[in-house]
């Protein structure tokens, strides 16, 4: 049987497949799985090398079990690996994802007793012998995972690369499964951070209409139970009229986005239950990027403003609608009965600026005329502002 047949049947420990598969989830991201798949190579360490790129950004190392090296020493070789990364045999000679090469393949042993990397970094770490393969992302993400001995005697063998080899597509799973939660997270805090300036209380949910992240103003309001409360992470408006009246918007949101693929739907509301005390809410779809049985990812943005906000028009707009502020002041001006013309002139834009800011404000909003955008922007504002 050929090296590559045996790489391609060797079967793969559940367990260690399970930890891999949960290392995107963890605090520590594959510590389980490094410590899973050094026991199972039989050797001392393993770690993953993550970077965005193979130019720029130092990467980030994590160990199945950090190297037994004073602190001081460990911020002195972290320095020197910043400061020499591009200079990482194993780095640079893994090219190709899924490539998997020993140390003794890239560097013999005289050769490495030469290496300036090999000397401040891999040396001081204990790295005796090594075993390295590279894996790469869509999403931009590239990964070294390595397996590690302290001893010169112990020798990685075609055992050792077999297991490496069954564990790619995984790793490379795995890896994407990280970088969109990583995306998600960041995209999340994004929007949460710039609404925390604001006095918006805003909630982001999922597809199956339970909350994701809210922001301050809202933790606010669910902590003094106004008009808001949580039932199993689901998002509930006390009143029976507004109850109803939520209820119906949010199920109509959620499933715009299963029957369309344009722009959000945006539908809003005044409480009219006397404990809800005039309180203004709009319910913004997300449009998803891709269909999925079970939609745990952003699907509907929940504002809601008490009748005198602290925002500016021009940041309500910009907030409500996912604008930049060059756009929302166009759309202030627009909703206003400026023409494209007068618009240009009063912001000092060429018209045909103005015009290809136009269009980005009615793509993202989801109207195709003027009229449309006046409507909506005026409506939602009035209901919430």
């Amino acid at each position: 049987m050929t090296a590559r047949a045996k790489t391609e049947t060797m079967a793969l420990d559940p367990e260690l497949l399970a930890t891999l598969y949960r290392g995107p989830i963890e605090l520590e991201p594959w510590r389980a799985f490094l410590r899973a798949l050094a026991e199972t190579a039989g050797c001392d360490n393993a770690a993953i090398s993550l970077q965005l790129s193979r130019k720029g950004l130092a990467s980030v190392t994590l160990w199945a079990e950090p190297p037994a090296v004073d602190p001081e020493v460990a911020r002195t070789i972290h320095s020197r690996q910043a400061a020499l990364g591009d200079l990482d045999p194993m780095s640079n000679a893994l090219k190709r994802t899924g490539e998997i090469l020993l140390l003794e393949e890239v560097a013999p042993r005289e050769g490495l007793e030469r290496d300036e990397f090999y000397l401040e970094v891999m040396k001081p770490y204990g790295i005796a012998q090594a075993l390295g393969m590279y894996v790469a992302e869509p999403g931009g993400i590239e990964c070294n995972l390595g397996l590690v001995s302290h001893s010169e005697s112990f020798r990685f063998t075609a055992r050792h690369k077999a297991l490496m080899a069954a564990l790619r597509p995984h790793v490379q799973i795995a890896l994407e499964l990280f970088s969109r939660i990583q995306r998600d997270e960041s995209q999340i805090g994004v929007l949460t951070s710039t609404l925390d300036r604001l006095t918006i209380a805003t909630f982001i949910l999922d597809g199956r209409g339970r909350v994701l992240r809210m922001n301050k103003a809202a933790e606010a309001k669910i902590d003094r139970g106004e008009t808001f409360r949580l039932a199993d992470r689901h998002l509930a408006v006390g009143g029976r009229t507004d109850s109803r009246k939520f209820e119906r918007i949010l199920k109509e949101a959620l499933l715009s986005r299963i029957e369309s693929t344009g722009a959000g739907l945006v539908r809003a509301f005044r409480c009219a239950d006397p404990a809800n005390e005039g309180l203004g809410i709009l319910v913004r779809a997300i449009e998803r990027e891709r269909a999925a049985p079970i939609d745990a990812s952003p699907g509907a943005i929940v504002y809601a403003t008490d009748p005198a906000p602290g925002a500016t028009f021009e940041q309500l707009i910009a907030a409500l609608f996912d604008l930049s502020p060059s756009e929302a002041g166009l759309a202030a001006l627009l909703t206003q009965g400026f023409s494209l013309t007068e618009a240009a002139e009063e912001l000092g834009l060429t018209e045909s600026t103005v015009r290809s800011y136009s269009k980005r404000i009615f793509a993202k909003v989801g109207v195709s005329r003027q009229t449309e955008l006046v409507r909506l922007i005026l409506r939602s504002v009035a209901i919430l502002g």
